[in-house]
């Protein structure tokens, strides 16, 4: 048995274990458009794609504890450090989804999301035939548009320029999105960038003097 895969069979149970992790795809479509009754409440829900670890994500749910977190990976450790890094924080609005981005339409009804964040998404770029991995595709665009509400938005980062590119020709042919903001150099051009509050990934892009895409999308 390799390392890597002790290492992975170890936090299964880790995540099993955890009250703040839904590991079962199925009790999470379960709470579509009943999600306030899991969080006690009606207040907006923020969703997180993949965001690295837990830094951005815990620094989120404890600035703003009038938002309900839901936050969607399929690897286990991340899930299991990140749902630890956030209660060590004494905070409970949130809960951690074990499942792909793909399934947003399942797990949430039309106008049940009031924000969504999805930073640096895998661009699938080894192979044209892992094109269809991607996480941008005509059936995201339109699933993400209904569950979101209306004047609400979508903040989309990722340091891969092509990809960008191409996920904003796709945005475009779905016209129903407005483009708030669009900048291929996000530290420069964006006056919301707060280098006190990146994500994993985007500090070791900086550090590389690597430039950052940046789309914000709000619901018409």
């Amino acid at each position: 048995m390799s390392e890597k895969y002790k290492e992975i069979n170890a936090y299964i149970q880790k995540v099993e274990d955890s009250e703040k992790i839904i590991d079962k795809e199925n009790e999470a479509f379960e709470k579509k458009w009943l999600w306030w009754k899991y969080f006690w409440n009606e207040n907006d829900i923020v969703v997180e794609i993949w965001t690295g670890l837990w830094n951005f994500f815990s620094g989120e749910v404890a600035k703003n504890p009038q938002n309900n977190f839901i936050w969607f990976e399929i690897r286990y450790k991340r899930l299991f450090v990140t749902a630890e890094k956030t209660l060590s924080k004494w905070w409970n609005n949130f809960v951690l989804v074990k499942t792909m981005a793909q399934n947003i339409d399942k797990i949430f009804e039309k106008n049940e999301v009031s924000l969504t964040y999805i930073f640096f998404p895998d661009p699938w770029d080894k192979k044209d035939r892992q094109r269809k991995n991607r996480l941008w595709s005509d059936k995201f665009a339109s699933d993400l548009y209904d569950v979101t509400k209306k004047d609400w938005k979508v903040i989309f980062k990722t340091d891969h320029l092509w990809y960008f590119e191409d996920s904003l020709e796709l945005i475009n042919k779905f016209w129903k999105w407005n483009i708030e903001k669009l900048s291929y150099d996000y530290e420069n051009e964006i006056e919301s960038f707060d280098k006190k509050n990146l994500t994993e990934f985007e500090s070791i892009f900086r550090e590389h003097k690597l430039k950052i895409n940046y789309l914000e999308l709000k619901k018409k």
